[in-house]
């Protein structure tokens, strides 16, 4: 029998709403495994410390595990993450998929490594790369932070100057005083020139323009569903502005590109973020854990059969897919080791 077990949070949850307080029915998704064969735990990732401090094997068993929005108690939980892969755990999904989670800067890099359609967009750590990189572009650019959602950090610059302050805002100043720096404040000082004024992750990435809407794709393992999402007016964002018509089918080309980015990023499920202009179609952002679930107000969803798209209504509980794509994404697991 197969061992997984579900690594949960510090509320015993793995979430998969806004809020990281609120999680998925890890019940539904437990049927899902047992019934084909799976011997299924919860354990807190506090209490599964225990397991590690006492070297017990963990060598072949699958992890579900929960990610953070707060940047501590992630960094945490990778600690953990990267444990369990030393010992012979097989995560689910990989650690890079956690490292990307809340991570744009990351993401950037994985969608150029993997070969998916997207803005191009230049990672940045230092406010002096920035200004380089802004004094080179063409405009206008679009700036955001590497963490957050709902579109709360972007911001498009329309000439290099309005950049450059939008730049200096959202990157942190270096030489923050407080009782953790203390310590390196005279070497810092002493070598005040040598070190850039500020620090952080921030991406200048390519403007779209013209773009009135994206497809909000949701991929639970083979099922796809979602719809479309509206700019708000005055802006250049469709991010957070809650502008959706979910009852407006996506167009085959989105489905057909969700589906290869999924493929290319291997993973169970996936939330996707993807443009769509003039035939061109693009992937903006992904998320593949912790992401909304769009508050259950999806009622179809749709399946690719024999090379055709079909559209099913919804009739279990999403878990229940998720629990499915969990199943799929172990088999071709093994059948790729085998």
């Amino acid at each position: 029998m197969k061992k997984i077990i579900f690594l949960t949070n510090y509320k015993n949850l793995i979430p998969q709403l806004k809020n990281e307080i609120e999680g998925l029915n890890l019940d539904v998704i437990s049927n899902v495994l047992e019934v084909n064969d799976f011997d299924v735990k919860v354990i807190r990732i506090n209490l599964f410390i225990s397991f590690l401090n006492h070297n017990e094997s963990i060598k072949g068993v699958y992890f579900y595990y929960a990610s953070s929005q707060y940047p501590i108690y992630k960094d945490f939980i990778q600690d953990i993450l990267v444990q369990i892969t030393l010992r012979g755990g097989i995560l689910i999904p990989e650690l890079r998929h956690f490292i990307a989670h809340e991570n744009k800067n990351f993401q950037e890099l994985e969608k150029v490594r993997i070969g998916i359609k997207s803005p191009y967009g230049i990672p940045v750590g230092t406010y002096e790369q920035g200004v380089e990189i802004l004094n080179k572009s063409s405009y206008p650019k679009v700036i955001k932070k590497s963490s957050g959602f709902g579109s709360r950090h972007v911001k498009i610059a329309n000439n290099k100057e309005a950049g450059k302050k939008i730049l200096f805002k959202m990157l942190d100043n270096s030489f923050k005083l407080d009782i953790d720096s203390l310590y390196y404040l005279y070497r810092r000082v002493k070598n005040k020139i040598h070190y850039p004024r500020r620090f952080g992750k921030v991406i200048i990435q390519e403007f779209i323009p013209n773009l009135d809407h994206d497809w909000k794709i949701l991929a639970l393992g083979n099922k796809f569903m979602g719809g479309k999402r509206f700019v708000r007016k005055n802006d250049f964002r469709a991010s957070g502005s809650g502008l959706y018509a979910l009852n407006e089918d996506p167009p085959k080309e989105v489905l057909d590109f969700a589906m290869s980015c999924k493929q290319k990023l291997k993973c169970p499920i996936v939330s996707m973020d993807i443009s769509e202009h003039k035939g061109d179609v693009q992937l903006l952002e992904y998320q593949t854990m912790h992401f909304s679930l769009l508050a259950n107000r999806l009622f179809y969803f749709f399946e690719l059969d024999n090379g055709t798209w079909t559209k099913s209504k919804i009739t279990d509980a999403l878990e229940s897919y998720i629990g499915d794509g969990i199943l799929e994404y172990i088999k071709t697991l093994e059948s790729s080791i085998n």
